[in-house]
């Protein structure tokens, strides 16, 4: 048989974008490999609920980019599909060159003491980021090398499989699907046949976010058919990104500078409209950025 659905996801609410006291320790040793802070962890309850009742067709495979917060976003969906979870590390973040030393994820056999449902029976390297780190064009060249090995292989190992879900990253989900689409680089926006309007369209990103993209068996072309969809989530789109308007890397300590700084701003301006002084608010007042 032959895939013909592919759903793209983005991971939940992260612990480290909560105030320094709030944050949680993370788990695996692993630089930039944090927990899903609690508002994340009710976020993937409900794109758990919303995957195994409402979303047809169900996915029959699940990969998941090595990082723990992938695989703690998707574990409840896992759960309620009774499947077991892929890591894959041609998914997995990007990390700037200039960033200084790349984090080097957990290989499967060690994430799956952490997440009993995590399976070893999948060559997790289909791809390997650099241990260099990666230009923007870089992580597009990446993922449109993937996509030709990715399906074959799964094909191969999975005959019966139509329908498979990735659990990744900002960067990785909007690229991955910008490649499977055929687009030329990250910041194009979608055509009218990917449910876009060519001008301001581009692939939604915000934590727990799910893309459906279907395969055209006559032209053999995939096509967008769900983009960040969110109507599942109590709070619906946070923390949304990508690359033709984000200034820092999506969920780096930059980009949540950024985003708390906006929100102060609004703050301000909105209280000296209203003649109210402006008062500290929640963990999460920039999320809906």
């Amino acid at each position: 048989m032959t895939v013909k659905t592919i759903y793209i996801i983005r991971h939940g609410y992260r612990s480290n974008w909560l105030p320094e006291n709030e944050q949680l320790p993370i788990l695996t040793g692993v630089d930039s490999d944090p927990q899903l802070a609690p508002h994340g962890v009710e976020q993937a309850k409900q794109l758990a609920g919303f995957i195994s009742k409402e979303l047809s067709p169900k996915p029959q495979l699940i990969f998941s980019s090595p990082m723990y917060r992938c695989v703690q976003t998707v574990n409840p969906t896992a759960e309620a599909l009774g499947l077991d979870i892929f890591i894959e590390f041609g998914i997995g973040e990007w990390f700037k060159r200039n960033r200084g030393q790349i984090p080097k994820p957990l290989e499967a056999s060690n994430m799956k003491k952490y997440f009993s449902r995590v399976s070893e029976s999948w060559n997790s390297h289909t791809m390997t980021p650099s241990q260099e780190g990666e230009t923007e064009e870089e992580i597009f060249n990446r993922c449109a090398a993937f996509w030709p090995k990715f399906i074959p292989k799964v094909e191969q190992q999975f005959p019966n499989a139509e329908c498979i879900l990735l659990l990744g990253h900002a960067a990785s989900k909007i690229t991955l699907g910008m490649t499977l689409m055929g687009y030329k680089n990250n910041r194009d926006y979608l055509r009218e046949e990917d449910n876009g309007d060519g001008k301001t369209t581009r692939i939604q990103a915000g934590t727990c976010s799910l893309d459906q993209y279907k395969l055209d068996e006559n032209t053999g072309k995939w096509h967008l058919k769900i983009n960040g969809k969110t109507s599942y989530l109590q709070n619906g789109t946070e923390m949304n990104w990508d690359y033709g308007t984000s200034k820092f890397v999506a969920g780096s300590d930059e980009d949540i500078a950024y985003r708390r700084k906006l929100a102060e701003q609004a703050k301000r301006a909105e209280s000296l409209v209203d003649g109210i002084p402006a008062e500290s608010g929640s963990s999460r007042t920039f999320s809906k950025l």
